[in-house]
């Protein structure tokens, strides 16, 4: 039985970053391979996932489990950049340094580099992934950053975001838990993911609530607020409810807010059941993609962009351009009145992006040792 190691964000409540390792694991479960995290709670545990809990700041047990290791991956999700804090890159860089120190084969996995504000941190970077066995990132503008840095074209790779080929649970678990909330199935329900940022001002918010509500309002429709990280965003997406709720009846449209914790795939099936989305958090819009539903990006970092324009999906570029209000009011018209050929567009995109995906998957088990054809294979026959 072969060991993986698997760093990342993990433990924290956050619903993408667990939706990135709930997609590894999906993908790793046909395999002979046992799956040990990094997490920040000892009892972290996602539904449907094996995998064992080592504590990510425990630098014995991280180095008695890497002992054991027989693939090293940093896996998902946004882990080297010094906008969120100066902590990321000297963690994440040292634990790949660790693993390349004690001989183990490493490699990052479905991430998005940067930004990186500093030189310092960039010098950083490249000193701890340029002995990585592969690098596989899922931006364009990522790989095109560890071109500039000089690394062997054999040695990275593009992918996507892990998380456009999670499998949701059924259909009908989403139905049960929105029918929990109140809603109406038989009615559209915009789903809307933001979080805090130091550019919401109220003159933002107040914008960004009555184009929401000016659009939902006349096709009698509902609209649906997404924690993706509780006890960061849920304060904020009842701040943006309260600023809806209080409107004049008739532009007032059904508002909730989803408190429940819900698992990855539950949570990407509750969007798979939305008419559209407006997506702040970047896997609301990857969740969204991964189901065909139609979006619209609010960029508050580039990778939100990034995805936005690589599924040809409309985007407010800043959280201060909210107080421009036709622009939202037009994507957010243009994105409903185009939303089957939206759809067919995305149908189109998905399997490349998946292929990727899966092709990266693939060096992770090559590193292994194993091969990933013939277990297909075999999986096919039984």
């Amino acid at each position: 039985m072969k060991q993986i190691l698997i760093s990342g964000y993990y433990g924290f409540n956050n619903a993408g970053d667990e939706a990135i390792l709930n997609a590894f694991c999906q993908f790793f479960a046909p395999y002979p391979v046992e799956i040990s995290v990094l997490a920040n709670d000892p009892d972290y545990q996602i539904p449907g996932c094996q995998f064992k809990v080592i504590p990510r700041m425990n630098l014995a047990a991280i180095h008695s489990a890497m002992r054991q290791t027989d693939l090293f991956i940093s896996g998902g999700g946004g882990l080297f950049q010094d906008v969120t804090g100066f902590g990321s890159v000297p963690y994440y860089g040292g634990l790949l340094w660790l693993a390349q120190q004690m001989k183990i084969p490493s490699m990052i996995l479905g991430q998005g580099l940067g930004p990186l504000r500093f030189s310092a941190n960039r010098w950083l970077v490249k000193q701890c992934i340029k002995n990585c066995a592969a690098i596989a990132v899922r931006d364009p503008d990522s790989f095109a950053f560890l071109k500039k840095m000089g690394l062997s074209s054999a040695q990275i790779f593009q992918t996507a975001d892990p998380v456009l080929a999670l499998q949701p649970v059924h259909y009908t678990r989403a139905q049960q838990l929105l029918e929990q909330t109140g809603l109406d199935l038989n009615k559209p329900m915009i789903g809307v993911s933001i979080r805090p940022w130091p550019t919401w001002f109220e003159k933002q918010l107040k914008a960004f609530t009555s184009v929401l509500a000016q659009f939902t309002a006349p096709s009698g429709g509902q609209i649906v607020f997404i924690p993706f990280h509780p006890q960061h965003d849920t304060w904020m997406c009842h701040e943006a409810a309260y600023s809806i709720i209080t409107r004049p009846n008739a532009y007032a449209p059904p508002v909730v807010v989803l408190e429940e914790q819900y698992s990855p795939t539950e949570m990407q099936a509750i969007i798979a059941y939305m008419d559209m989305m407006v997506g702040m958090r970047l896997h609301a819009l990857i969740m969204a993609a991964s189901q065909a539903i139609p979006a619209v990006g609010l960029v508050y970092d580039p990778k939100v962009r990034l995805f936005s324009e690589a599924l040809d999906y409309k985007y407010i570029g800043s959280i201060t351009a909210l107080s421009q209000a036709d622009y939202l009011y037009q994507y957010l018209s243009d994105t409903w009145e185009h939303r089957e050929h939206i759809r067919e567009k995305i149908h189109q995109k998905l399997p490349l992006l998946q292929k990727h995906i899966y092709d990266a998957l693939a060096i992770a088990l090559n590193l292994l040792g194993l091969n990933h054809e013939e277990t297909q294979k075999e999986l096919a026959t039984n």
